[in-house]
């Protein structure tokens, strides 16, 4: 009669530091015989050949499941490199395992991973490429916004530095949306730190000849996105999910209206469904603070905006 057979502690570690997942060949050199591991798989869910999750489903259960199952010299790209990296807001459905050899899709749940024959090199546990290649890898497979985002995020953080990306980027024949890559590296020393931030500095300020507020700029209350000190006009850029609390952005802009200070504030559909229109008012509130903003109109500038005149009225 056999004797159960358990986890040792090294096994037991191994497995957190794995997310909760071991590979047969792990086990095996654990100590854990076929007999055992017939067991001890019982509770366990097995999620590909010789790849056992011991615990929940989680995404980066499912990345090591995907490491796992690549092998040796197997690392995270793309997009799950760059949330493995801290990048993202929101892990990625689908994770781009670098393998030597090829391997057919591991699907677990919702999650599925996608093996891309090559060899990359790893860093971090769990391996994913650097910071630079990531982020190139993430634009080859994603919109803008998602590029910026994920670019913006890691500048930002200090993750890595604009010459950096641009090496990388010089390195290679061909990158998706690499005139916004370049675009972006040339302005992340002017505080852009979001998607939505890059698209009202090009959009609406750029596009329009507006003058460029301070960004991520210090009040009284708190830290604000732009700001026009002299004019004392305050610019504020709420993503799609990063202002929950409403009360709270309310009050900061009702004690800055004490002090003296104009808040305006615009979210995704104004700065990206009504961009001349945002101008127009960012020119107009600038003029009546007492600042010089001549607007300059753009080819997709309506009749109404082009005959408008920066202190509000028609001509």
């Amino acid at each position: 009669m056999h004797s159960a057979q358990r986890l040792t502690p090294r096994l037991r570690r191994l497995a957190d530091d794995q997310a909760g997942v071991l590979s047969g060949t792990q086990l095996a050199a654990g100590g854990i015989t076929r007999h055992g591991l017939a067991r001890l798989s019982r509770d366990w869910r097995r999620v590909g050949e010789g790849i056992y999750l011991t615990g929940a489903v989680t995404w980066e259960a499912v990345a090591w499941a995907g490491l796992l199952r690549g092998g040796a010299g197997a690392v995270l790209g793309a997009a799950a490199a760059a949330n493995a990296h801290g990048l993202l807001r929101d892990p990625p459905r689908v994770l781009h395992v670098w393998a030597p050899t090829c391997h057919g899709d591991l699907a677990v749940d919702h999650l599925r991973v996608r093996f891309r024959r090559g060899r990359r090199t790893g860093r971090g546990r769990p391996p994913r490429t650097s910071v630079e290649v990531s982020l190139l890898d993430l634009a080859d497979v994603s919109e803008e916004n998602a590029t910026v985002a994920a670019m913006a995020s890691a500048l930002a953080d200090h993750k890595t530095r604009p010459e950096r990306i641009l090496t990388e980027l010089g390195g290679r024949v061909r990158t998706r949306h690499s005139r916004v890559i370049r675009g972006l590296c040339e302005e992340s020393s002017k505080g852009i730190e979001s998607a939505l931030e890059w698209r009202f500095h090009r959009r609406v300020l750029m596009r329009h000849g507006l003058p460029i507020p301070e960004r991520q700029a210090r009040t009284n209350e708190g830290r604000v996105d732009g700001l026009y000190r002299e004019q004392r006009l305050i610019v504020e850029l709420d993503g799609m999910r990063d202002h929950s609390d409403w009360s709270k952005d309310m009050m900061r802009d009702n004690r800055h209206a004490i002090d003296g200070l104009v808040t305006l504030r615009y979210g995704w559909h104004a700065v990206e469904g009504s961009t001349c229109a945002v101008a127009a008012q960012v020119a107009e509130a600038l003029a009546l603070q007492g600042g010089r903003a001549g607007l300059r109109r753009c080819p997709e500038c309506s009749d109404g905006l082009r005959g408008r005149r920066p202190g509000g009225a028609a001509p």
